[in-house]
């Protein structure tokens, strides 16, 4: 069953896992707002599981290099100047 599938009135939130795990074989849904709209509160655990998954994330962003790959920049401008043919932003620059 595809996110899409669920009833588009639902709301509801599905735990995030590093990119390097495998999804679970039936994700956890859990409600956001009660019925009046209110947001419903979380356990203490889950917001300790939220915060370490938080911290997890900015550990991956920490170790990623700060450096661009070479060309990337030059390939963004010109890809951004192939969709606006009419008024290129960036010609000469790349």
């Amino acid at each position: 069953m595809d996110l899409h599938d669920e009833d588009p009135d639902r709301q509801t939130t599905r735990e995030a896992l590093p990119q390097d795990r495998e999804r679970p074989a039936t994700p956890r849904l859990a409600p956001c707002n009660d019925a009046h709209g209110r947001v419903l509160p979380i356990t203490p655990e889950e917001q300790a599981r939220n915060a370490r998954a938080i911290a997890a994330f900015i550990e991956r962003v920490k170790a990623m290099p700060d450096e661009d790959p070479p060309g990337a920049w030059e390939e963004a401008m010109r890809d951004l100047d192939a969709h606006r043919p009419h008024r290129k932003l960036f010609e000469g620059l790349y």
